[in-house]
């Protein structure tokens, strides 16, 4: 882990990127570190918003 992280630190990315299994999450994850704290938290309330509108119109997860 400690190299993972002094790579994801060289390549100016954030650590989960590293582990990103798809290109998409890789760029949520690049996205992700471009916001503050404050928006960071509101994503995920976004997010969870989204997810439970989606699930109560029948969409799987």
């Amino acid at each position: 882990m400690a190299t993972a992280r002094r790579i994801a630190e060289a390549l100016g990315v954030p650590l989960a990127f590293l582990y990103a299994e798809t290109d998409t999450k890789g760029a949520a994850f690049l996205t992700w570190g471009e916001l503050s704290k404050p928006e960071q938290h509101k994503a995920v309330a976004d997010l969870k918003a989204r997810l439970t509108q989606s699930v109560g119109n029948g969409a799987k997860p």
